[in-house]
């Protein structure tokens, strides 16, 4: 077992990470997937419900901004151990909200917090990976990290797919009670942790400049790329139920045929990353994959197992590019630099779900899916002739 652990980059400060990303992951994926859905059923009007998730996603990425700016600050002056605890605080409030109140308005608000426990406790993670993980193991312990990341997205779809049917509120039940286990987990494990904390301050101007070109340039294609996926990603249930006449489990299935896709992908693409060269080629697949699903929902309504597969592949290359982010970023300040690079990035496309709502509104949602590829792939394009990538190791 000691040997397996340290094969997958596996200690005591990476298993509380894996709490923290597989619990309160699948809190949140229990209820997620079906939040379009059950805004439609509401509002009883798809466009309706298309305006309140474009509203709602805006909200979500201006909040992940500044949550992960915040969740940079907080490990960085408070230590990783403090700033993962700090990261359940906002689903507790939200599912507060959520037992408060039945209206569509409430639910957009009480999602909002629900959500944003990973812009917090993302910066942390890297900081632990960074300090704690060799060189040689890193692309491998992110991968290990996205497993734990996508359990919950197989699981999670599945069976709030059939608890959805069931009712809202058991639904609900079901992801407060693995809330609270996830809480006790990480009081118990996170104890094993010391705490870094580094007290000094930095401006947020010193931490950009400090920077690598390289990144900033990866930093330019993913504001693209993303961009793009914002434009299908929290319609995706929206039109395959209420467009193309599928159930809510029916979309679970295919929302948990895609993290499977990626689970299967993680283990032997991160050990290659971690032998490779360089981690650009991997990368690349992933930016060119995240471009073509738009596309595939849109010419494929035929054969979304497909689609969905192809969806799951994109995260080829996830691991890969968070180690590059990783061993990039000056060590002194990885906390700070990870939490600036990923909140200036959701802050710059959150408008992106609002363009969505309004072509979808005028145009339909195909052409809402086939703008949003045509960014992503402006975004591969940017990132094949812009971006040099150091090896991961």
């Amino acid at each position: 077992m000691t040997r397996w652990a340290e094969w997958l980059g596996i200690n005591r400060a990476t298993l509380a990470v894996l709490v923290v990303v597989g619990g309160l992951g699948l809190s949140e994926e229990l209820w997620r997937n079906f939040l379009a859905i059950y805004l439609n059923v509401r509002t009883g009007d798809v466009v309706r419900a298309v305006g309140y998730m474009g509203v709602y996603a805006f909200f979500v990425n201006l909040a992940e901004g500044c949550g992960y700016i915040l969740g940079g600050t907080f490990a960085h002056h408070l230590g990783a151990r403090a700033a993962l605890a700090i990261s359940a605080a906002p689903m507790a409030l939200g599912f507060a909200l959520l037992l408060a109140t039945r209206e569509p308005w409430a639910i957009v608000i009480g999602a909002l917090l629900l959500t944003n426990w990973e812009p917090l406790s993302v910066p942390a993670t890297f900081d632990v990976v960074g300090s704690e993980v060799p060189h040689n193991r890193r692309t491998i312990a992110f991968a290990v990290q996205s497993i734990q990341k996508r359990l919950p997205k197989v699981i999670g779809p599945l069976i709030g797919g059939f608890v959805f049917a069931v009712g809202y509120w058991v639904n609900l039940t079901l992801a407060i009670g693995v809330l609270v286990l996830s809480i006790v987990a990480q009081i118990v494990l996170l104890r094993r942790m010391k705490p870094k904390p580094d007290p000094r301050p930095i401006p947020a101007r010193e931490v950009l400049r400090r920077i690598p070109p390289d990144l900033k340039s990866l930093l330019t294609a993913e504001i693209f790329l993303r961009w793009g996926d914002w434009f299908v990603r929290d319609f995706a249930a929206l039109y395959v139920v209420a467009v193309l006449g599928h159930s809510a489990a029916e979309y679970g299935a295919l929302a948990s045929i895609t993290a499977m896709t990626a689970l299967i992908t993680y283990i032997p693409v991160g050990k290659m990353v971690d032998r490779a060269s360089s981690p650009k080629p991997f990368i690349g697949v992933t930016f060119f994959l995240f471009a073509l699903f738009p596309f595939a929902l849109v010419l494929l309504p035929n054969a979304l197992v497909l689609v969905f597969v192809l969806n799951g592949l994109r995260e080829i290359g996830e691991p890969a590019r968070k180690a590059a982010i990783t061993a990039g970023m000056p060590p002194e300040i990885r906390a700070r630099a990870v939490g600036l690079y990923w909140g200036l990035r959701s802050l710059f496309f959150c408008p992106a779900p609002l363009a969505a709502w309004w072509l979808w509104e005028h145009f339909g949602p195909q052409a809402a899916f086939l703008t949003g590829g045509t960014i992503g792939m402006l975004g591969t394009l940017w990132f094949m002739l812009r971006v040099r990538l150091r090896p991961a190791a």
